[in-house]
């Protein structure tokens, strides 16, 4: 696996594998073609409506490349294709014995809980904004009910947005966290930015050969990689400040924005072309040492249990 991201961003694309299988071929309709190698891929991110070969399925699970779906012209939520990958099989077996060993689940559920309104209370008081949560992490350790710490979390989240609110201008309309559709520029921001931040860490958990659709937090549902969500919970904050900082050094502002009556509001084609560099180029480094902590934070369970 390498380190480059593909990004699909015209409609009608096409995606096709070299006849030696060692090039990823990205065609657009005006007859621009481009070649990139299989193995200095890591991802391939797809954002328009693209015609894909399962020679290129195949050979991305060969080489450990993994596949995001946004939704472009498409209701819905971004999907994720991670590689499957066979190593560790003693770990995967500890996942799978601690999953069903419900005191075990709730314990690794209020952990990755409190490690995100830590997190949330760090941002917010680096702004000089009340990030007192102390009540809150308290009755989370008096709590040994799966549904209160849903309860405990929403609540939390909703006074952390409503602080983190303040720090922007009336021009982005951010006045609450929404989603599906996001309502505004700020929530498209954070949607789009937690799914690629999601395949970063989706692809590290992975790595390690564990069951993605098995999370402790996150219940299992079909195509949903909830071990991933697990671990990306207690990031999600550092993506909001990366976001915040990057429009404070004027990265994006409102006029790279447009509104879609079915799909809400996403990034025009000149925004695209500004954030995505920016992720790879910045973003994926910002987050590398709260990812690794929060992946640490759940290999290090794991391997206590095993």
């Amino acid at each position: 696996m390498g380190a480059m991201t593909l990004l699909v961003d015209r409609r009608g694309a096409e995606l096709s594998i070299s006849r030696n299988t060692k090039a990823i071929c990205l065609r657009y309709p005006d007859g621009e073609v481009h070649k990139v190698g299989l193995y200095a891929l890591c991802r391939i991110v797809i954002s328009e409506e693209t015609s894909i070969s399962s020679a290129v399925l195949y050979a991305c699970e060969t080489a450990e490349v993994s596949i995001v779906l946004l939704p472009g012209r498409y209701k819905g939520t971004s999907i994720n294709l991670f590689p499957f990958v066979e190593s560790n099989s003693r770990l995967r077996r500890a996942q799978y014995q601690a999953y069903f060993d419900e005191s075990f689940r709730l314990e690794m559920a209020r952990k990755v809980v409190e490690a995100k309104i830590s997190a949330q209370s760090f941002w917010l008081i680096q702004h000089g904004l009340d990030g007192d949560f102390e009540s809150a992490l308290a009755d989370l350790e008096k709590t040994s009910d799966y549904a209160s710490f849903l309860g405990i979390e929403g609540g939390v989240a909703k006074e952390y947005f409503a602080q983190w609110r303040s720090l922007w201008g009336k021009a982005w309309g951010f006045n609450e966290r929404n989603r599906r559709p996001p309502l505004d520029p700020v929530n498209a921001l954070l949607s789009l930015s937690y799914t690629m931040a999601g395949n970063t860490v989706g692809q590290m958990i992975g790595s390690y050969g564990l069951d993605l659709s098995l999370g402790f937090l996150h219940v299992p549902e079909s195509n949903r990689p909830s071990l991933a969500l697990d671990v990306l919970e207690p990031v999600r904050p550092w993506v909001d400040e990366w976001i915040w900082q990057k429009i404070q050094d004027g990265l994006l502002t409102p006029k790279h924005f447009y509104m879609d009556k079915g799909r809400g509001c996403r990034l025009n084609k000149e925004g695209r072309g500004r954030f995505f560099p920016a992720w790879y180029n910045d973003a994926e480094v910002w987050l590398r040492a709260p990812i690794r902590d929060a992946v640490a934070l759940m290999l290090g369970n794991l391997r206590q249990y095993r």
